[in-house]
């Protein structure tokens, strides 16, 4: 079975990166990520995107509650 993982995630807080992850083909198949930082308000923007082994990434946006 050929390996397909996520690579890099990212994420993004009013366009400013806040917290970037390395992850190699230990990492779970649907894995949790929590995370803090200085700042945030609950309602603000909050993008997380992330790159998989194979090259294709998808994003989603969501707010800080």
């Amino acid at each position: 079975v050929p390996a397909h993982f996520i690579q890099e995630v990212v994420c993004k807080w009013k366009d400013q990166v806040v917290m970037t992850a390395l992850w190699s083909g230990g990492i779970s198949k649907n894995p949790y990520l929590s995370f803090k930082f200085k700042g945030a308000a609950a309602g603000d923007p909050l993008e997380v995107s992330w790159t998989d082994n194979k090259g294709e990434s998808q994003s989603e946006k969501s707010e800080i509650s």
